[in-house]
């Protein structure tokens, strides 16, 4: 389906949004899925294509409309990106993803996200605060500083206005940061959860962290069928 550019604006050192006006077609999709972005002639090119997949952003609520947040780089997708101008054509396809809300919620849900891994979390919390859902979700959101947090502003009064919401920014590389700074281990999971198995953790950020996130999990003894992970690549 076709798409245009209808909105460009960096969010946060390095984070660009983009919001997708969908042309002629519905849209319809679940919190926390993604779609394929395929940028028509872009003014860059490599051996990687100019297809990449995305985390949605904005809650299924908003008719119509994509957006979207990624991580710059030099790759000839980002540069291109980057540039195009709103109002540019661009291709969508592949709307799907299992990275969801759980159906289930009686258990607690712990949204752990590191860098741009908030994405598809953003989606999922904005919808909850909408529909006024009864899921009680505690978000630990882990980058190397402030100016590099996506989403920080939206995030905290999120946190302050839903009482079944939860934010904990952790920075680890910030020297004008005073909240956390620690990296997420035992220590971290079971000084906010002292019986850290009666959640449900869903864990999205680059391949390591993810990786480093799960073993930090099981070594909590957090049942693995309690761990849903998504990984992001960002080239």
């Amino acid at each position: 389906m076709k798409a245009i550019i209808s909105n460009k604006k960096e969010i946060a050192k390095g984070t660009l949004m983009i919001e997708l006006e969908i042309i002629e077609e519905a849209v319809s999709f679940k919190p926390g899925q993604f779609f394929m972005l395929e940028l028509i002639n872009p003014p860059y090119h490599d051996e990687k294509g100019n297809k990449r997949y995305f985390s949605i952003v904005n809650s299924p609520n908003e008719k119509d409309v994509l957006v979207m947040a990624t991580r710059l780089s030099d790759s000839a997708f980002k540069r291109s990106l980057n540039e195009l101008p709103v109002g540019t054509t661009v291709e969508i396809d592949h709307i799907a993803g299992l990275f969801t809300l759980p159906k289930e919620k009686t258990a607690s849900l712990v949204f752990i996200a590191g860098g741009i891994g908030i994405t598809p979390f953003m989606s999922m919390l904005r919808y909850i605060a909408e529909e006024k859902l009864d899921y009680n979700v505690t978000v630990f959101y882990s980058n190397r500083e402030k100016a590099s947090t996506a989403f920080y502003d939206e995030l905290q009064e999120l946190g302050k206005r839903m009482k079944n919401i939860k934010v904990v920014f952790t920075m680890t590389n910030d020297p004008d940061w005073h909240g956390e700074s620690r990296m997420l281990d035992v220590k971290f999971i079971k000084d906010y959860f002292p019986e850290p198995d009666k959640n449900i953790y869903m864990v999205a950020g680059p391949p390591p962290m993810v990786k480093g996130v799960v073993e930090t999990l099981k070594a909590a003894r957090v049942d693995e069928e309690n761990i849903i992970t998504d990984n992001f690549v960002g080239y």
